[in-house]
Formats: C-alpha cells, sequence, structure tokens
C-alpha cells in the first residue's frame, strides 16, 4: 500500500501496530467497519470489538472491527506445573506486560476462558479453577 500498489489490506494485530501506524502517516487510510452481526456470525474464536477514535492518524470516530482472540497454546507434554506456571505468571504479571506492550492492558483475567476454541491444558484449568473461573 505505501509503495501504492495494493488498494486495500487486511490487518490482524494488536492495536497501535506500528506498521499501520506507518502507513497511516504516509497515506490517507480507511478502516472499513466491520457490524458487530458478522462476529457473531463467525463464532468463537472472533468477537466484536472497536478500534478507538485516534488510534490511527486521521481515524477520528471509533471503528467496529471483528477481532480474534489471543490464546497461550501449548502441546499436551507440557508439564501441568509449567502450564499453570505459565498461566500465573502471565495474569499476575500484567501491569509489566502493559508497560512493554499497550494491548496488554486490555488483558483481563475474568475474560481468559471465553470463547475459548480448543480444550485447556490442564495446568492452565488449575489456575482457571483456583481464581474461580471454571
Amino acid at each position: 500500500m505505501k509503495n501504492r500498489q495494493l488498494d486495500a489490506t487486511l490487518q490482524s494485530a494488536g492495536l497501535g501496530v506500528s506498521s499501520f501506524k506507518d502507513l497511516a502517516t504516509s497515506l490517507d487510510v480507511q478502516m472499513v467497519s466491520v457490524p458487530e452481526a458478522i462476529a457473531a456470525k463467525l463464532g468463537a474464536p472472533y468477537i466484536a470489538a472497536i478500534v478507538p477514535a485516534g488510534t490511527y492518524q486521521g481515524q477520528d470516530k471509533d471503528v467496529p472491527m471483528v477481532a480474534v482472540v489471543n490464546f497461550l497454546v501449548t502441546h499436551s507434554k507440557v508439564s501441568d506445573e509449567t502450564a499453570y506456571q505459565m498461566t500465573k505468571q502471565l495474569f499476575e504479571n500484567l501491569p509489566a506486560m502493559a508497560a512493554a506492550h499497550k494491548a496488554a492492558e486490555k488483558i483481563k483475567l475474568e475474560d481468559a476462558v471465553k470463547s475459548m476454541p480448543i480444550p485447556l491444558h490442564p495446568g492452565a484449568e488449575r489456575y482457571y479453577k483456583e481464581k474461580g473461573l471454571l
């Protein structure tokens, strides 16, 4: 797009992604909104979301979007204790993650098991049970 070889692109990235910020400072870009009904029709792991006004240069209104929920995925041979500790450390260190990337501010423990497209690892399941989510 920046080289004017494409007229459109589909981005799957966290809010404020630098590649799109760079593009928006180089060209006039327009985000195409996606109605909430589309997210509902697609189902998990897709959700309705909003790109808040001002996220990118020239974007003066909120833009409805479809987003993909991020999941930490592993395989069954990872020990229960390792999966438990990874899950625990992730949620108990959210301020440090948010300091590294603003998108981490949106991570909420209460949303962790919503729209789960695959089974939980037993170690992660243990942590979520301890927190009263399961």
